[in-house]
């Protein structure tokens, strides 16, 4: 096979998601033939895989190659924007676009680089102008519509993103980001006025008719929204349908259907979190013993009080000093979009490349707690106690303030293994309260669905970190004055 040959293969190989497959073939490839192709190839499937470190010193050897090659450069920026390095992401691509590389992915980029450093103004500038330059860019446009609404602007947060969809009515791309951003944003109307005129246009599109399936759901219109994505099901890959179709079946408590679709997917990937929390709710829905192995609340959810941090009196005076570095990260109006927090808001960056001593100290003082959790995992055939090596790494973590009325949807953390919540500061409202305002519940899904009720309750406690697996089912009840300060993780075996 020539090297041309080997390239496209491994192309493939990305594109289907085999990024191990593709690693394998361009390492070699940089042995046999280096070229700045070749590592670009080889950065692109490292990072695919979640070795940031690693892609970045394969971008760096192709560089060494050719300096001046633009799509490694590229790579290089997208990978120090993995890394947390944002300034210095942002820095590569502002001289790709000096260079006159004027393309989408650049300019959104730079407006991710600048959403990351807290530069909210400026990067809905980025956003806006890379949507002048190129209105029927969708990346663009979610970029531009999602920093306005975190900017607190509110319904007409997606008004040039609607302009796009009314000019091109046929960009199916465009129609179904632009209505899955206005149901994130609780504007189910809006969503399902813009699905029903693209089924208008095209009444057989299976996209349009399993989006509008997921939304009917959402508006408690569970057995119409089924009928869609039934209607939907013989025009596309059973892959593609039966994750909304599992969901509302469950809805409907018909926990004994959704269990064969369960089984197939978590055999070809047994450690999905959302599978596998499907799978908690149809077993529970049939009264199956199975349930309490995968959920045993009391032995998998546990707090535990982190140690305190060298330099502090106590652990009050360095969840103050926490506090004050925190709320400094804190300066959009609303929550994202994409997560699951109300009324409140959430850090832009990740606390694990935060500058900060204080929030550095803070990370390392969650070791001790997580590999006690981890000494309560015996059995090696769970897919929670099953996944343990003796190591770990953080994957995520984050910080969320919440206002009165603020809470948590019920939700879990597809990317997690073991997931958590920390109390920084907390109002009177949630540490005096008898009726529960503020604590964090546990076993009730997303949606109301048959037999599936809160299991277990805990009240946060400043100074308290609650560890539990990630596919639980979990989220706050909300609270009536005050703020509430948070800094969860999200934990998977290193």
């Amino acid at each position: 096979m020539s090297s041309q040959e080997t390239i496209k293969a491994i192309r493939a190989s990305l594109a289907a998601g085999r990024a191990a497959e593709a690693e394998q073939a361009s390492r070699a490839l940089t042995i046999s033939t280096p070229s700045p192709e070749a590592f670009e190839l080889l950065s692109q499937a490292l990072r695919a895989q979640g070795k940031a470190e690693k892609a970045l010193d394969a971008a760096d050897d192709g560089l060494r190659l050719d300096l001046n090659n633009i799509r490694l450069a590229y790579s290089r920026g997208q990978t120090l924007a993995d890394l947390g390095r944002a300034e210095e992401a942002l820095r590569v691509f502002d001289s790709l676009a000096k260079r006159g590389l004027d393309q989408p992915p650049v300019w959104l980029s730079r407006g991710i680089a600048l959403l990351t450093m807290a530069r909210d103004v400026d990067a809905e500038a980025m956003f806006a102008d890379g949507v002048r330059r190129w209105p029927q860019d969708q990346g663009l446009q979610h970029g531009l519509a999602t920093v306005r609404w975190i900017r607190g602007e509110g319904a007409t947060f997606a008004r040039d993103f609607e302009a796009a969809v009314a000019r091109t009515p046929d960009a199916l791309h465009l129609r179904l980001a632009c209505a899955d951003l206005f149901r994130r944003a609780d504007l189910r109307e809006r969503a399902e006025r813009l699905l029903r005129e693209g089924l208008q246009r095209d009444p057989q599109q299976p996209v349009l008719l399993i989006s509008l399936g997921v939304l009917l759901d959402e508006m408690n219109r569970t057995v119409e929204g089924l009928a869609l994505i039934e209607q939907a099901a013989p025009h596309v890959p059973s892959a593609q349908i039966s994750p909304a179709r599992t969901a509302l079946l469950l809805r409907l408590g018909r926990g004994d259907e959704a269990l064969k679709a369960i089984v197939a997917a978590r055999t070809a990937d047994p450690l999905n979190q959302e599978w596998i929390a499907y799978e908690t709710m149809a077993l529970r829905q049939m009264g199956d013993p199975r349930y309490r192995e995968l959920c045993d609340f009391d032995y998998m959810v546990r707090s535990y009080e982190i140690p305190v941090p060298a330099g502090y009196r106590d652990l009050n005076a360095f969840n103050e000093a926490l506090a004050a570095s925190l709320n400094r990260l804190h300066v959009l109006a609303t929550h994202p979009l994409d997560q699951s927090l109300r009324h409140g808001s959430q850090t832009t960056r990740s606390l694990i490349y935060v500058d900060d001593p204080v929030v550095q100290a803070y990370l390392k003082a969650l070791d001790e707690p997580i590999r006690a959790y981890m000494d309560l995992m015996k059995r090696p055939d769970h897919p929670w106690s099953g996944r343990k090596t003796g190591n770990y790494k953080l994957a995520g973590a984050w910080s969320v303030k919440l206002q009165a009325n603020g809470y948590h949807v019920n939700h879990l953390h597809p990317q997690g293994w073991i997931s958590s919540a920390y109390y920084v500061s907390l109002p009177r409202a949630v540490t005096e309260a008898r009726d529960q305002q503020g604590w964090i519940k546990f076993g009730e899904p997303r949606w109301p669905a048959p037999g599936c009720t809160v299991e277990k309750v805990v009240q946060p406690k400043e100074g308290l970190l609650v560890l539990f697996p990630s596919y639980m089912w979990h989220g706050t009840i909300p609270f009536s004055e005050g703020e509430r300060l948070t800094a969860p993780i999200d934990v998977v075996p290193a």
